[in-house]
């Protein structure tokens, strides 16, 4: 009987095809602080490798405790807890300088303060990680270690276990935002300022003679900022932990693979290294159907359809300083003929039109895929617009923040709707943006046609990323390590081989130049020579 179990079980094995049934992994995810909207997407990764037959855990914060204790999470997921106590009145000063830096327009002091927030607050958390030595020890026996990008701080931790255990742990990091020059530098993906546009900088891949000197300079500017942001702040993780010198230079030697949240049919083209996956839409998913009465509010809209609007907590953080911009966007929303559906999560105002239906909570993926759907307004954050073009939704994009400039950019370049300028606001603009958005039958066409690509293609975004992930802990991922990292600036560069070919260049002009001369002074002396003798 036993006999007969074990060749059952070997069957099964055989037949399904995959070793993840087999031989499970323990994969271990470290997110941005362990919640937020760079987790949502660190989520769908995580179930498809459970899916796989994989076991995975995830390190959050311990203010986000009771949300991940929802069964959507603890039926797939294992969670380990990590404290840092003041943690709370970090993220609320946070809040504060968000709102301070959207509405100044000023990109600098945006740069300053994700310096600071990254290489102070990043840096503290993870210490008080590697401090709490039982949870250290528990995560002892992984097999992988899947991190954000902004927040390397798993790679570290990794280091660390892999050293005290002597095993090895392979290395993922995840970008969940789209293009990013850092994580392409770290795989030795060339980076050409000449068309790729630099984060933050809101260009295309078509830029003019000035542009392409900003982009440059973003560029450079942009490596220093990785160093003191991402890199630096570790060092005396790595000093103190006795882990592996060459972390201090780069975490690039213990990184086997790296997934950017992107979709080519939205993004502008560049050159990637096989190490680097495009994993675009990694929260998208099917639309379900909605409770009865969202249903019945979107099913007697009528021919004009529902508009979506949505900035998330983000806008409620910055209307509880500037209460006046709720007001601003209902009374534009209030003259159109289509019904609104209005995600805040604040007191509401005293007169909201009778199209408008406020929510405090917004089913967004499944709102997106409504046939009556007809238009998306938000903040530009890279999941929100991902999720609008798998459904075929045009958007107007008002950027606050980040890489939100960015999404706008390729919003507008592509014909895929159309942006707010947050310095301009009223109602009149607001209206006149929108009228304009939803006339517009080529932002639709265009949407659609993005949306079409997205779907075609052989399996969902997480599971793309899971089986490389899955790729990577059965085979290590040496083989797809690039080139460039074995190179010095000198020879990547190719600084030898210019001095050399220009040597030898000049060496030959300079002997035709002796040559010519010699011919010269030979011809000259032969004819006066010549002249003489007639004479």
């Amino acid at each position: 009987m036993a006999l007969k179990c074990l060749f059952k079980l070997f069957t099964v094995c055989l037949v399904a095809g995959n070793v993840a049934f087999c031989d499970s992994a323990k994969v271990l995810f470290v997110g941005l602080f362990g919640g937020g909207s760079h987790m949502m997407a660190l989520i769908p990764i995580g179930r498809s490798l459970v899916d796989r037959g994989h076991e995975v855990t995830f390190l959050v914060n311990h203010l986000d405790t009771e949300k991940y204790a929802q069964s959507k999470y603890t039926d797939y997921f294992k969670f380990e807890h990590h404290t840092y106590k003041t943690l709370d009145q970090e993220f609320t000063h946070i809040d504060n300088q968000i709102v301070n830096l959207a509405f100044s327009g000023n990109i600098v002091g945006q740069l300053r303060f994700l310096t600071s927030l990254f290489a102070d607050l990043n840096t503290k958390v993870c210490e008080s990680i590697f401090r709490d030595k039982d949870l250290m020890t528990r995560l002892e026996g992984i097999d992988a270690v899947v991190v954000d990008v902004y927040w390397p701080c798993g790679i570290y931790m990794k280091s660390f276990i892999a050293k005290k255990t002597k095993t090895t742990i392979h290395g993922i990091v995840v970008s969940p935002t789209a293009s990013n020059s850092y994580i392409q530098q770290l795989a030795g993906s060339p980076v050409n300022p000449s068309y790729q546009p630099m984060s933050i900088t809101g260009l295309s891949s078509n830029m003019m003679f000035l542009q392409r000197v900003i982009n440059t300079i973003s560029y450079l500017v942009g490596n220093i900022f990785n160093y003191i942001m991402i890199e630096k702040p570790y060092h005396g993780i790595v000093d103190e932990y006795r882990l592996d010198p060459a972390l201090k230079k780069s975490i690039q030697d213990d990184v086997d693979l790296y997934l950017i949240n992107t979709e080519f049919c939205v993004e502008f083209p560049f050159s990637l290294m096989p190490n680097v996956v495009p994993v675009g839409g990694l929260t998208t998913e099917a639309a379900k159907p909605l409770d009865d009465e969202l249903e019945s509010f979107m099913g007697n809209s009528g021919e004009p359809g529902v508009i979506v609007f949505s900035f998330g907590s983000t806008f409620t953080i910055i209307t509880k300083s500037k209460p006046e911009l709720t007001q601003v966007f209902m009374d534009a929303f209030g003259r159109l003929p289509h019904k609104v559906l209005f995600h805040l999560q604040t007191d509401l105002p005293d007169d909201v039109p009778e199209n408008i239906k406020v929510l405090t909570w917004l089913p967004l993926q499944d709102v997106l895929g409504h046939p009556k759907t007809r238009l998306l307004v938000y903040h530009g954050g890279n999941n929100g617009f991902l999720e609008a073009v798998y459904h075929g939704v045009p958007l107007v994009v008002m950027p606050l923040i980040g890489d939100q400039i960015d999404v706008a950019a390729r919003v507008k370049t592509m014909g895929l709707g159309t942006t707010l300028d947050k310095m301009q606001l009223s109602a009149d603009y607001i209206y006149q943006t929108l009228s304009e958005a939803l006339q517009n039958p080529e932002y639709g066409k265009n949407v659609k046609r993005a949306s079409a690509i997205f779907k075609d293609r052989p399996m969902t975004a997480p599971d793309r990323a899971a089986f490389w992930i899955e790729h990577v802990i059965k085979h290590g991922g040496s083989y797809m390590r690039s080139p460039a990292h074995d190179l010095s600036f000198i020879q990547y560069y190719l600084l030898d081989v210019i001095l050399v070919i220009t040597f030898v260049f000049l060496t030959i002009m300079y002997l035709v130049y002796k040559l010519l001369r010699l011919c010269l002074k030979t011809c000259l002396h032969i004819t006066v020579k010549g002249k003489f003798k007639n004479d």
